[in-house]
Parts: C-alpha cells; sequence; structure tokens
C-alpha cells in the first residue's frame, strides 16, 4: 500500500509539472510570421556557440553515397559568430561530430556559462526519425541528429545518433538554469528537437528554430541548406536597417521571409519555432552582426548554380 502510494505522488507530482510547464511553452504556426513586439534589445551577458556540421565524406554507407552540401552552412555560421564578436565559439566537423564530443562539448561549454548568459547550438546535417524507446513522444517516434561513429560510420543508427532525449537531458543537465538557450537545426526531421514541453524545461528560457516540421525534410543547394541560407540573408538585411538590437521575433519572421523569396520551386519545408519561459518577441537574439557586412550566401556562395536553384 504504501509503495503504491508513492508511486502515485510520485505520478502526480510529474504531471503537476508538465502541467505547469505546458502552459508556458509555445509551438508557433511553421512559416508563418509573428507579432515582432516593439522595443529592440541586444543580448545581454555572454554568448557561447556550438557549430556542429558534416557532410559524411568518409561514410560506407548510405550518407556517405551522396556527401552534402554542409561545408557551406558551417562556414555561413563562422562568418555571423565572427560578425557578431562572438569570442566562445566551438567548432565540430564530420569525424568530430560524434556523440560523445558533441555531448562533452555541451558539457564543457555549459561549464563556462553563467548567469544571463546564452548558450547556443546550431547544426546542420542529416536528422532522422527514430522509433521512440521510453515512451516518452506521442507521435511514436524520438527527434535525432544523424552523428558518426568513432569509426566515422553513420551505422548502427541506435549506437551512434543522439536522440532529442538525450540532446535536452544534457542540456539542461549542463547549461545554468538561469542561462538562455537557442538551438538552429538545419536537418530533417527537427521541428520538436530540443523537447521543450518535457518537465526538465520548467522554469528555463528555450528556444529552436528549425528548417522544418518532425515530418519534413530540409532542402540542401548545393552550397548550404535553404534554412542556414535565409537566416543568414536576413541577419544581413536586418542589421543594415537596425543596428541598435534585434529580437528572435524579427529575424525568426525575417528568415521566413527570406526562405520565400528564395525556396526551390520543387521542394517546400516549414520553417519552425518552439520555445518555453519567455515568447520570440521577448528574447534578443544572440548572433548580433556588430557592423554592416554581405553574407557569404549573397557573395561567395551566391554564384554556384546548382541545377537552377537560387
Amino acid at each position: 500500500c504504501s509503495q503504491s502510494h508513492v508511486t502515485f505522488s510520485e505520478r502526480a507530482a510529474d504531471f503537476y509539472e508538465r502541467l505547469v510547464n505546458r502552459w508556458s511553452t509555445f509551438a508557433l504556426e511553421p512559416n508563418e510570421e509573428i507579432s515582432e513586439g516593439s522595443d529592440a534589445e541586444t543580448v545581454g551577458g555572454d554568448v557561447y556557440v556550438i557549430i556542429c556540421g558534416l557532410d559524411y565524406r568518409g561514410d560506407r554507407n548510405w550518407a556517405g553515397q551522396n556527401p552534402l552540401d554542409t561545408i557551406y552552412a558551417f562556414q555561413m555560421m563562422q562568418q555571423i559568430c565572427q560578425v557578431s564578436n562572438i569570442d566562445n565559439v566551438t567548432k565540430l566537423w564530420n569525424a568530430e561530430c560524434t556523440k560523445e564530443n558533441v555531448l562533452q562539448a555541451i558539457e564543457d561549454t555549459g561549464s563556462q556559462c553563467e548567469s544571463g548568459d546564452t548558450f547556443v547550438f546550431y547544426y546542420t546535417g542529416h536528422g532522422d526519425a527514430m522509433p521512440d524507446d521510453d515512451g516518452d513522444e506521442v507521435s511514436g517516434f524520438d527527434s535525432a541528429l544523424c552523428l558518426l561513429g568513432p569509426d566515422g560510420q553513420v551505422e548502427p543508427r541506435h549506437s551512434y545518433w543522439l536522440r532529442d532525449d538525450d540532446f535536452a537531458r544534457t542540456v539542461t543537465r549542463c547549461v545554468p538554469a538561469d542561462c538562455r538557450v537557442v538551438v538552429l537545426a538545419d536537418c530533417c526531421h527537427s521541428g520538436t528537437i530540443l523537447d521543450v514541453t518535457k518537465p526538465m524545461w520548467a522554469g528555463r528560457v528555450a528556444l529552436s528554430i528549425t528548417g522544418c516540421t518532425d515530418k519534413q525534410t530540409s532542402a540542401g543547394t548545393g552550397k548550404g541548406g535553404m534554412f542556414t541560407r535565409a537566416l543568414c540573408r536576413a541577419l544581413e538585411e536586418l542589421q543594415r536597417e537596425d543596428a541598435d538590437g534585434l529580437m528572435t521575433s524579427q529575424v525568426y519572421n525575417r528568415t521566413i521571409q527570406k526562405y520565400k523569396e528564395f525556396k526551390l520551386p520543387a521542394h517546400t519545408q516549414d520553417i519552425t519555432i518552439h520555445g518555453c519561459g519567455l515568447r520570440p518577441q521577448q528574447v534578443p537574439w544572440p548572433l548580433q552582426p556588430q557592423e554592416p557586412f554581405v553574407s557569404l550566401a549573397n557573395s561567395a556562395y551566391r554564384g554556384l548554380n546548382i541545377a537552377g536553384r537560387p
């Protein structure tokens, strides 16, 4: 009887925590512009960034047969960090992107963050859905980042890939609760990669902007993903218009505009934004260019025209 009572209490507490946390979360309509608010702000505290990218050259499985164009997106995000005067940047490319290395990078970066800082995680590579292994997903599937093993291979996935559950648990364990978390994922099946409706996020400020929903694919162009290219073009344009500070809502809206302006005719993806704690209109964008610049998407990588793509 005592054991039953404890179990019921634990379940009741878990339900209450989920309910409270769910009230403070948001999942806005994909590819639809949102209210921007009125006051622009610059980000407070320091910004710590992890940039992860894979093109899968060297993999002997399905991924290596058609290497991705992610090196361009990887370099675009490096440029954004440079023009935003971000000094704390950790970069992982290809063979460095094992599950162990990515989780260690999150732990190491999180340990440097202090109250008021912002933790940013960017990923460009394959994403996929995996059968849920612990019964916590309504859809029956976990979102996953398709990482490599220590042998440089993408399979076996159950050993090498990083599930959203493990990703979110590591971020919430390693990044202080009074820091803000921003995750940017240019990969397929990535809409809920941050799992912000889970109880572990209660009381935190976190958001993800991803290239598509959980059921969609994110397109490459031969010169970087559509989402990353749209984001970088948006930041270039917004910096010229308002150098006093950007809110996440502004960046999200302009990213959607640039995506629609340059989208591939044969492919549609819905750029998504999910989060908890604060709305996008209340969160200063952490990667704010400090001076006018020309994005690589509009310069060095603009002229690479693959099958008529923009």
